[in-house]
């Protein structure tokens, strides 16, 4: 890669900065990071020092340009996508670009690319007929002819978040559940399920509304899953979709919500 391609980080706050520790461990094996610049161009770099150890001419010099091919997936041929507008950013809306994080493990599949396709036609399909209780789609973002991120409604809180303000007391746990019941009732009239229910894919507006986020596992009935949901949010391990995986996780929702933890 040319130098001129490269670009210079002067803070760490440029960088997002991943640590990746085997179970137990209290030090990193390795320290991941990626910067996605204006035009949605990624440069990743992956070293194995301790974060506090890294130098930023070290961040610099490890930094390589990723081919688009890599994490974006083309615009398909004969669908007509919502372009999200430009004006918007990560302080006024959500953008939730390719799975970056997990990169080096998928490096050279098709799986980050893919992956970020599905969920823009599930989100895609969704907005058609817009429901209070799922985020709301703004549309995509589209460079060089391929799709780079999906931007969504912005909204500060999780459940699991929410159910330790002063807030939770007051909340009418029966509605907030039924209003949860009637997102994915909609859903599945679709065709479609979740796949992952669960307190952090929950987010709360309107002081107690529920929000149904995440749609990375949502797939026609009978799809095949690339990734597994929550553990401790399914009755059993599941490799397809099914109504069944939303209506556990409902259940269970509505006895956590008495006593969460």
């Amino acid at each position: 890669m040319s130098e001129e391609k490269r670009p210079v980080v002067s803070s760490l706050q440029d960088l997002t900065i991943i640590e990746a520790f085997d179970r137990g461990a209290t030090e990193s094996k390795y320290v991941t990071f990626y910067l996605v610049n204006p035009e949605d161009e990624l440069y990743f770099g992956q070293l194995f020092k301790k974060k506090k150890e890294i130098t930023i001419e070290e961040y610099n010099s490890a930094l390589e340009h990723v081919p688009d091919s890599e994490i974006y997936p083309e615009v398909p041929q004969g669908v007509a996508l919502t372009i999200a507008p430009g004006d918007l950013d990560d302080t006024s809306a959500f953008i939730k670009r390719p799975g970056i994080a997990c990169y080096e493990s998928v490096k050279g599949t098709e799986f980050v690319p893919k992956e970020l396709l599905e969920e823009t036609l599930i989100m895609e399909q969704i907005s058609k007929t817009p429901h209070p209780n799922i985020i709301r789609y703004l549309g995509c973002r589209i460079h060089r002819g391929r799709i780079t991120s999906i931007v969504l409604e912005r909204l500060d809180q999780t459940l699991m978040q929410y159910v330790h303000e002063p807030g939770f007391a007051q909340l009418d746990k029966t509605k907030f559940v039924d209003a949860l019941e009637s997102a994915v009732a909609y859903l599945h009239s679709l065709g479609l399920a979740h796949n992952d229910i669960n307190p952090y894919n929950i987010m709360i507006k309107d002081g107690g509304q529920p929000v149904l986020i995440d749609f990375g596992s949502c797939q026609p009935f009978g799809g095949r899953l690339r990734s597994l949901g929550t553990p401790g949010w399914y009755e059993e391990i599941f490799y397809t979709s099914e109504a069944k995986h939303d209506t556990y996780a409902l259940n269970k929702l509505r006895t956590w919500l008495e006593n969460p933890q």
